[in-house]
């Protein structure tokens, strides 16, 4: 793009030169149109729409840059310069890429966006240069917002690296008291570490081998305290538990199932007594649990089975209620005491002494009902023979 100081006059004197800003790029644009020539070929004013003239079109940028330039008429009329969709495509490329930039300054995906900035800022690079003033404005709107994140980068590192050099002074501080509290928090804070992003090339490998030296050191101390101090109990506790298995299995036999509950109950305050047995514990556990669930379930089926024979008897028991009322209403309604309702009613009594118990509540209540209407059938009864013997 050729570049010149300062406007040609093309020594035309109805020259017109226009300013203005360019939609596409913003930037200002100087355009001057000169050479325009009658039939005499005398100068003349410039006509729109007359295509009689020279157009000279350059980017005001300090300099003037032309994008544009056409010989007048007179001159030939060759277009010597045109490089206004080029140039248009370049700034327009690299505000894309501004645009791009800015919209990943903020992002907190620290390894994706570097890449990302990476990949921009090659796209940039592979860009022709106009070298003109603009583009180290776009540069300078293109690079600060990558500075920006990699300030951010460097800002989340070394708060990175400072939690992590507080959490190797803690397990440091854990290793003084090791048991089983201590040890639960070092395994949270080896969580915590995991979590905890990248802290620089310089000092991430470094950090790590000073996290781990000491999470070893504690650990070691840890196994030292247990082969003298835990291994015992849990073999202790080990052993009391398969005692508590052997008798589970005896309990879950049990028939009498007020003794079965009272033994398991006996059976599982002394599994709570008895302690941890070490990673054996869930199993040890589940096969404790296994044949305490068999009794239960026993049990549980054994009065499911009382609970079934109840509701059937109850059942029985308010059909026999209903159809002594129906038999009761259709007397009411006819007054027919005959033997066969009378016979009914007296079997209805007897089927009800042969259908077993329907439970205290239930089974009080149905027998008021029953005897309700029982006493109302037989005493509209006598009423009615002696009313019918009268007349």
């Amino acid at each position: 793009m050729r570049r010149e100081k300062n406007i040609p006059d093309f020594r035309d004197s109805f020259a017109v030169t226009k300013e203005y800003t360019d939609n596409a790029t913003s930037l200002t644009m100087v355009e001057v149109k000169y050479g325009a020539r009658n039939e005499e070929n005398q100068p003349i004013e410039i006509t729109e729409g007359v295509d009689n003239y020279g157009q000279w079109t350059a980017i005001h940028d300090k300099s003037y840059y032309v994008v544009y330039y056409k010989r007048a008429p007179y001159e030939g009329g060759e277009v010597e310069i045109d490089e206004r969709d080029h140039v248009a495509a370049l700034l327009k490329q690299r505000a894309e890429l501004v645009e791009q930039s800015k919209a990943l300054s903020d992002s907190t995906d620290y390894r994706e966006t570097m890449q990302a900035y990476k990949k921009l800022l090659e796209d940039w690079k592979t860009l022709e240069r106009l070298h003109i003033p603009y583009e180290q404005v776009m540069w300078n709107e293109f690079i600060t917002p990558m500075n920006k994140f990699y300030e951010s980068v460097t800002a989340y590192q070394q708060e990175n690296a400072s939690k992590k050099q507080e959490l190797i002074e803690k397990v440091k501080g854990f290793a003084e008291n090791v048991n089983q509290v201590s040890t639960n928090r070092v395994k949270a804070l080896q969580k915590q570490w995991r979590e905890i992003g990248y802290a620089g090339k310089t000092n991430d490998n470094a950090l790590w081998n000073e996290f781990k030296t000491a999470c070893d050191d504690f650990f070691a101390k840890k196994h030292e305290a247990w082969e003298a101090n835990v291994h015992p109990a849990l073999e202790k506790a080990f052993n009391a538990k398969k005692q508590l298995i052997e008798e589970a299995v005896e309990a879950a036999n049990m028939d009498n199932f007020k003794e079965g509950t009272a033994k398991f109950r006996s059976l599982m305050a002394q599994w709570k007594k008895a302690g941890y047995a070490g990673e054996d514990d869930q199993k040890l556990w589940d096969e404790f649990n296994t044949h305490q669930q068999v009794f239960y379930n026993k049990k549980q089926a054994y009065y499911d089975k009382i609970q079934d024979e109840l509701e059937d008897n109850y059942k029985a028991k308010r059909a026999l209620v209903q159809e002594a009322k129906d038999i009761v209403n259709k007397c009411e309604y006819d007054r027919d005491y005959s033997y066969e309702r009378t016979n009914r009613m007296k079997e209805i009594m007897s089927e009800w002494k042969e259908i077993g118990f329907a439970g205290r509540d239930k089974d009080n209540q149905l027998w008021t009902a029953l005897r309700k209407e029982m006493d109302q059938y037989f005493e509209e009864s006598r009423k009615y023979a002696i009313f019918n013997r009268r007349y």
